[in-house]
């Protein structure tokens, strides 16, 4: 697999618009590293500042399909300190509200969606864990039989890493130096996404369980690639019922690239990549069914102890 840089400081590289190479280097002898306004937060690239290139998401070359590497990109959480809040951006708001009208209803407006982030979640005396959102809904449906409303864990993951992360820093370097076409395709980097599951997984059954003994949900935003790596490895041991209209306490929400006519952007990221939840690649489930499916990974393995074996002398 090949990647093409998809998204430069939140422009995109495939629209034909003006795309600035910024000087952004750790290098010892040229350290830059500039503090630049994020798109999608009301604070800086944390990647510039760094020292790293300020890419936000990437594209595989070959399906085109998208696959987030900053973790703001989808929906920051950072809430700044008491003294100096940060306020929620247009594109926060908008994907925030994206998942309130799946887990709540179509209709509901945005007066009506609460939220906090960065919530503490304590597991033991000395260790903390975060919720990225906790989200409610102003006037919640209590009393209804049918899927009554509850506060929601919500996370955000549409993607993670990449191998061979040099050579795309290196391919870039090159392109800010004019010596390369920013979208050729860097042949050795790939999506990590078995790294992108493996830290999902701790968060699954931490924030998941600390939701179920609250009388509360969890939901997990992800990106495509994600989602079609972890389904096919639970659905072989365990059938998931559809509960989205029911009493679900589990939900998968995957994000994907909006490319309709109609693709609502905010005025804070203009030439960015529009997303919206993919429907057929989401799930609204149990979340004992979905830990359960988590466990029962792998089978009985006979060779595993037959054979020769060798002692310590």
């Amino acid at each position: 697999m090949a990647v093409i840089v998809a998204e430069y400081l939140g422009v995109r590289t495939d629209k034909g618009h003006a795309v600035q190479p910024i000087s952004v280097s750790k290098n010892s002898a040229n350290l830059q590293k500039p503090v630049l306004q994020c798109p999608f937060k009301n604070s800086h690239c944390d990647k510039a500042k760094r020292g790293d290139k300020p890419v936000c998401s990437v594209r595989d070359s070959a399906t085109g399909e998208l696959w987030i590497v900053c973790s703001h990109r989808l929906c920051a959480t950072h809430k700044g300190s008491a003294k100096s809040p940060i306020a929620l951006n247009e594109h926060q708001k908008l994907m925030l509200h994206k998942v309130a009208k799946e887990i709540f209803e179509p209709e509901i407006p945005r007066a009506d969606v609460l939220v906090k982030r960065e919530v503490a979640i304590p597991v033991t005396q000395d260790s903390d864990y975060s919720a990225d959102y906790v989200m409610w809904r102003r006037n919640p449906k209590l009393k209804s039989g049918f899927n009554p409303d509850c506060p929601v864990v919500l996370e955000m993951q549409g993607g993670g890493e990449t191998t061979s992360t040099g050579d795309l820093t290196k391919h870039i370097s090159n392109w800010e130096n004019g010596e390369a076409d920013l979208t050729t395709p860097v042949a050795k980097t790939a999506p990590l996404v078995t790294n992108a599951w493996r830290r999902q997984q701790e968060q699954f059954l931490v924030k998941g369980n600390a939701a179920m003994l609250t009388g509360g949900r969890i939901v997990f935003c992800i990106g495509a690639m994600i989602y079609r790596y972890l389904m096919p490895r639970l659905t072989t041991t365990t059938i998931f019922p559809d509960l989205k209209k029911a009493n679900w306490t589990l939900a998968l929400l995957t994000f994907v690239e909006d490319t309709s006519e109609d693709a609502v952007l905010p005025d804070c990221a203009p030439q960015s990549i529009p997303l919206k939840i993919d429907t057929e690649q989401s799930l609204f489930t149990n979340y004992g069914f979905f830990v359960q499916a988590i466990t029962n990974q792998g089978t009985a393995c006979n060779s595993m102890f037959e054979g020769e074996f060798e002692d310590l002398l």
